[in-house]
């Protein structure tokens, strides 16, 4: 069952966004890395707390701005929908993937 769940995501670009440009729309895919924040400005982090990598979609008008302007290590803002799906390679076993399809973005400055 796909249910969708409205996210918004504060962090950073692993990479610089890759533009695909299929027959049809034009569709953008970036990886944003979320970092636990720090307890107290100039301390470690928790080494409890994990990081939260997210892959990231954005479609049309969109993904050309995305892939225009962004690069690897923007701090952003992404608002979108998690969406979940079964990927299956040829020869392969089934895998869950969970991404964000991006419905805005901005920097943080």
């Amino acid at each position: 069952m796909n249910v969708p769940n409205h996210a918004t995501l504060i962090g950073s670009l692993l990479r610089d966004p890759e533009l695909y440009q299929p027959p049809g729309p034009a569709k953008t895919t970036f990886t944003l890395l979320q970092r636990p924040r720090l307890a107290e400005p100039g301390q470690p982090r928790d080494p409890e707390a994990r990081e939260l990598t997210v892959r990231c979609v954005a479609w049309r008008e969109l993904a050309h701005k995305t892939a225009e302007t962004l690069r690897a290590n923007d701090r952003v803002i992404v608002v979108g929908q998690l969406t979940q799906r079964v990927h299956q390679p040829r020869g392969e076993s089934a895998r869950l993937l969970v991404e964000l399809t991006v419905e805005a973005i901005g920097t943080l400055l």
